[in-house]
């Protein structure tokens, strides 16, 4: 029995350049630079020539992403899971025997972040109509703290 070897190694993406020698896709697609994989591309969202990641997108555009979203987390982190539970409370309470505080809550929430005692308060009345595991998920929203 003669040891069988595994030439499937070499198969990955990539060629040989000018002088011969193997070269990574990577190397490629640097064009013989030195960056690991960063490239320059066209982007399709902000409609320039950027520098791209290899298997990511446009740098610019994941950037401005990021900061979108950290400032979205930073202003009111609760702010859509609270007002998925207005809508709920809305759809299942007539609208002469809805509390008061809690359309007070539904303003405020658009505008600010609510208080630990608002929650509290607005948690024991909306526990009357909607159940509590699903207002301790996206009520409270303790995973978000």
């Amino acid at each position: 029995m003669g040891y069988r070897r595994n030439y499937r190694k070499y198969e990955m993406s990539g060629g040989y350049d000018s002088t011969g020698r193997w070269r990574s896709e990577a190397w490629h697609m640097d064009g013989g630079a030195n960056d690991e994989g960063w490239h320059q591309a066209y982007c399709n969202s902000c409609g320039k020539e950027t520098e791209h990641g290899r298997g990511s997108g446009c740098v610019p555009c994941e950037n401005r992403a990021m900061r979108q979203q950290a400032r979205k987390n930073q202003w009111n982190p609760a702010q859509s899971e609270r007002q998925w539970i207005f809508r709920l409370y809305e759809e299942r309470v007539e609208e002469g025997k809805r509390s008061a505080f809690i359309q007070s809550l539904k303003e405020q929430n658009e505008v600010r972040c609510l208080s630990n005692k608002q929650i509290q308060v607005g948690l024991k009345i909306l526990s009357k109509h909607i159940d509590v595991t699903t207002l301790r998920s996206y009520w409270v929203a303790a995973h978000r703290k």
